[in-house]
């Protein structure tokens, strides 16, 4: 189970956005403009046909009229010679349209006139009047052709048809069409005038207009038509490129949004899965692949600071070297070959001597400098099968794999050690000398489990140090025969109890916000009578392996719950129990017994888990689900060292973490800490818990922090104060009501 992060902003608007995807190519290789080139050289095409079938319908529309114009003309003019001349006759084809004119005399002589009282000339000018156009009445002998009757000149090459130009005898039939007439070309309805035995004797021409000037209506409509053409292809045009972009804007959108998946940018969401078609199923794939990248991204970075505690857990931040985690599981390990193939090793534990006095005059950066520079000749000095080990404080081991004689070759690597050690170092421009004690034990000889692998080695450093320093010791059975030389001893740490040599510092834990106490932490420390205070590091663990740790804790948790108890303002106080002291029976026997006898209330106290070993579930479990239930709070200590992994805030029913001082010391030198850091608080504040860091000692350490979300989480370290006696906690608690009663 894993919490998942999707960060989502808003797109960037894709004006800003086509800049960079088209910066490849032009607007004319995009699919967008392909389309609308294709669609628009479809539209040119289609129109040009268009257009083209629309100027052969207006040329033939055009003709047609001029054709029934023609008729029209013929048909007026036929009807008034009729009235003027009654004894004419006409005739008619099957559509009804005169062909011929029959008449016994031409329509020009003088009878004819003296019967009708009309000339020619003035029948003309009746029908020309009647059709807005010219009108000639022609006259026809075998010798001459066609004579107007208006002009005595022989005009017959004057008058000629566009069908046959040159054929006198073109006017003979009923004729439509373009005509010559005295030089000028007509569109003439020509009807042919012939007695009733079918002998010509002329032809009635009536015109619809000058070529000219019927083709510059024509083409006045057709230029009409084909700029109604033009502006409505612009027209179309714009339509369908505005269409076409409308319809493949989401494409550049959504490949600036799988070009931002490609580069591992998922924090935008995929725009236009909203829209009902195939962009906005195209749309959610790609915001599938967003969604699927995001939890890929997130559970790699899981994988990654997963192997990152995974190392941190086995290896000391400063010096690199195998912690005491790890030196646990690689000494068990060769226990178990020893069982299993026989290969015996050594174990030998180095303590530098002088160390402290450099600490304390030097400085920690020079101290930090000398356990990296004695790390680093160690590791130079011991072979490929070895392993060197920082177990804590200026605390070093090296397992020592035996090829054949385990003293010899144990004798001639501590010699090799003391001679490394006695080297002068030079830290920050500061040179001095340090030397180095060692304690051996060799395992079958000296014990085959790790207790007491480690408790013979310990005794033999022990007996070193007593000797003056400088020199090396194996582990013999008569060292146990003194009590006094062995700090192991359950009865020396009994009667340090028993005598109060066991005290507690507290070291105040404040908001990072405001830098005001939110509780205190209670730190043991032991006044030993030889070797005067010790820090925890010389004895837990010790305490822890040889069994003395249960009562240790009791003494400690019925400490701080009386002292607590007696603040005058209520604060918080942890205590910190192993998980040797969770596996003892009586585990909640004590903590009850020390809120009853103490008064303090359950809420006020808080049991802090060191991750010195892992929690075994089945076993563990239980008792923190019914410390909980008391109303205690229950602190993961060190999360990110040791066996304090994410898992665990999933198992167990923690209510707060503390990021371990490992990760907190070079957090204002290394990214991949600040990466690390941010990423563990994070993560806790999701899942709801309180968030501590340990060991913050620099002003940068304190303002990182507190951008990750200082009004939620609390710190403790030197950069807010060293742990103190009860009494100066009573006394700052004091002068802080004093401030709070004043306030109000």
């Amino acid at each position: 189970m894993v919490v998942k992060e999707l960060i989502q902003h808003e797109v960037v608007p894709v004006c800003e956005q086509e800049p960079q995807l088209r910066g490849g190519y032009h607007w004319y290789h995009s699919i967008t403009g392909k389309v609308a080139i294709y669609l628009m050289l479809g539209v040119l095409i289609a129109y040009g046909i268009g257009s083209g079938a629309g100027v052969f319908e207006v040329n033939r529309i055009s003709h047609e009229q001029w054709y029934k114009q023609a008729a029209t003309n013929s048909q007026i003019t036929s009807y008034i010679i009729r009235n003027i001349y009654t004894s004419t006759t006409v005739k008619s084809n099957h559509e009804g349209q005169v062909v011929s004119i029959e008449s016994e005399r031409p329509l020009s002589d003088d009878e004819t006139i003296i019967q009708t009282g009309f000339n020619p000339a003035d029948m003309l000018t009746l029908v020309s009047t009647q059709t807005h156009n010219p009108t000639w009445l022609l006259l026809y002998d075998k010798k001459h052709g066609f004579t107007d009757l208006n002009n005595t000149d022989d005009i017959s090459q004057k008058i000629t048809t566009a069908t046959d130009t040159a054929n006198r005898s073109a006017l003979t039939a009923y004729y439509r069409g373009f005509a010559d007439i005295g030089g000028k070309e007509y569109f003439v309805g020509s009807i042919p005038i012939v007695d009733p035995s079918g002998k010509l004797l002329g032809a009635v021409v009536s015109s619809i207009g000058e070529r000219d000037a019927l083709f510059a209506t024509h083409n006045a409509l057709l230029k009409n038509t084909l700029l109604m053409l033009i502006l409505i292809l612009g027209i179309t045009v714009v339509v369908v490129n505005w269409l076409v972009r409308n319809l493949f804007r989401p494409v550049p959108r959504l490949i600036q949004a799988v070009s931002l998946i490609a580069d591992e940018k998922t924090d935008q969401v995929t725009p236009f899965q909203t829209q009902d078609d195939e962009i906005g199923e195209l749309a959610k794939a790609i915001e599938k692949l967003r969604v699927a990248m995001v939890d890929r991204g997130y559970l790699q970075r899981m994988q990654e600071m997963a192997q990152k505690m995974e190392y941190m857990a086995h290896h000391d931040s400063l010096t690199l070297l195998p912690n005491r985690v790890s030196y646990r599981n690689s000494i068990d390990e060769r226990l178990i070959k020893l069982r299993t193939e026989g290969r015996i090793f050594n174990l030998l534990l180095i303590d530098l001597d002088n160390f402290k006095p450099v600490n304390d005059t030097y400085g920690h950066v020079v101290g930090d400098e000398l356990l990296i520079e004695s790390s680093v000749r160690l590791c130079a000095i011991i072979g490929e099968k070895d392993m060197a080990i920082r177990l804590g404080g200026d605390e070093f081991a090296i397992l020592q794999e035996v090829q054949r004689d385990s003293i010899l070759e144990a004798q001639t690597l501590a010699r090799k050690v003391l001679a490394t050690l006695n080297e002068p170092f030079t830290c920050s421009g500061n040179t001095f000398s340090i030397s180095g004690s060692i304690g051996i034990s060799c395992a079958p000889q000296h014990g085959n489990t790790r207790e007491d692998l480690f408790a013979h080695a310990d005794l033999a450093l022990y007996t070193s140090k007593s000797f003056g320093r400088n020199c090396f010791h194996f582990y013999s059975p008569g060292m146990t025969m003194n009590p006094s030389n062995n700090l192991l001893f359950s009865q020396e740490i009994e009667n340090g109890i028993r005598n109060n040599e066991f005290f507690l510092h507290y070291q105040k834990i404040v908001s990072l916000d405001n830098c005001r106490s939110e509780g205190y932490e209670a730190l043991v420390r032991w006044q030993h009578p030889v070797r005067g205070q010790l820090q925890p590091h010389h004895f837990i663990s010790v305490s822890e392996d040889i069994g003395l740790i249960a009562r240790l804790g009791e003494w400690l948790i019925r400490s701080a719950c009386i002292d607590a108890a007696n603040w005058p303002v209520a604060k918080t106080v942890s205590v910190n129990v192993s998980p040797h002291q969770l596996r003892h029976p009586g585990i909640l026997d004590t903590i009850r017994n020390a809120l009853r006898d103490s008064g303090l209330d359950p809420a006020r106290l808080e049991i802090e888990i060191t991750g010195s070993e892992p929690l075994d579930r089945e076993i563990i479990l239980p008792i923190l689900n019914a410390i909980q239930a008391l109303g205690i709070g229950i602190v993961l200590d060190g999360f990110g060292t040791g066996f304090a992994t994410l898992d665990y805030l999933i198992i167990f029913p923690f209510s707060h973490i503390k990021i371990a001082r490992p990760l907190i010391d070079m957090l204002d030198k290394c990214e991949d800490r600040q990466a690390l850091v941010s990423m563990l608080v994070r993560y806790a504040l999701q899942r709801g818990l309180k968030v501590t860091a340990e060991g913050v000692e620099t002003q940068q350490q304190y303002e990182f922090l507190l951008s990750l979300g200082g009004v939620k989480m609390t710190a403790q370290g030197f950069y807010f104060g060293r742990a103190v006696e009860n009494s100066n906690v009573v006394a700052e608690l004091e002068q802080e009501k004093m401030e709070q009663q004043c306030h109000s």
